[in-house]
């Protein structure tokens, strides 16, 4: 078949709601949370760009910044070199790379490795974490409800989340449509707590 009507089909199988596309391919919606983070990175994109646009505005000189696992939270990188005597915090080996690549001064979080999202969590994650002060995190979890729940389905990294958060001057959440009006088992906080920011695309809470 012609590469037109690949699309074609790819289109309507997406209006369908049996896919999600990304520039460069597609995943059964029913598989998007097993994508590696390097494959999601790419789904949304152009949203997650905008977002972190948004987000710049809580970014300052001589600041201690966090950054947690997201796919969405990376695009916010390439904008700190703006900025002077930045450090970044991150459990994420994929931020850690990412900021290496601009010469960002950036503190890896030990734990236990986890693949997918290359990063690491758990018990030791929990404990270092635990011993930071930071001016601003930049989160974003699988799912905002309707009444301002902020929730997900992965027990470890709401965990390491939450004591991010209580360690943190500001947090900014960053949503794409995607995730909107769902509420998942664990819940990690709620819109209306002290120091939490909410970004969604037209919209900052």
């Amino acid at each position: 078949v012609s590469e037109m009507t690949i699309r074609r089909d790819l289109v309507e199988m997406e209006k369908s709601g049996y896919i999600k596309r990304y520039r460069g391919g597609a995943i059964l919606k029913a598989n998007f949370r097993e994508m590696p983070i390097i494959e999601r990175f790419l789904v949304d994109a152009d949203e997650k760009k905008r977002l972190c646009e948004l987000a710049t505005t809580f970014l300052k000189n001589d600041s201690t910044i966090y950054i947690d696992s997201s796919s969405t939270c990376l695009y916010i990188i390439p904008h700190l070199v703006k900025y002077k005597n930045i450090t970044v915090i991150t459990n994420s080996v994929k931020a850690l790379l990412d900021a290496s690549t601009l010469h960002i001064p950036t503190i890896l979080i030990g734990g236990e490795y986890y693949e997918q999202d290359m990063c690491l969590i758990g018990s030791l994650s929990e404990d270092f974490a635990k011993g930071l002060n930071i001016d601003v995190a930049f989160m974003t979890t699988a799912a905002y409800s309707l009444d301002g729940t902020i929730s997900d389905f992965d027990l470890k990294q709401t965990a390491i989340r939450k004591i991010v958060i209580r360690n943190s001057n500001n947090t900014v959440f960053l949503f794409e449509k995607n995730k909107l009006n769902k509420k998942l088992t664990y819940t990690l906080c709620h819109k209306d707590d002290e120091r939490i920011t909410v970004i969604m695309e037209n919209d900052t809470n």
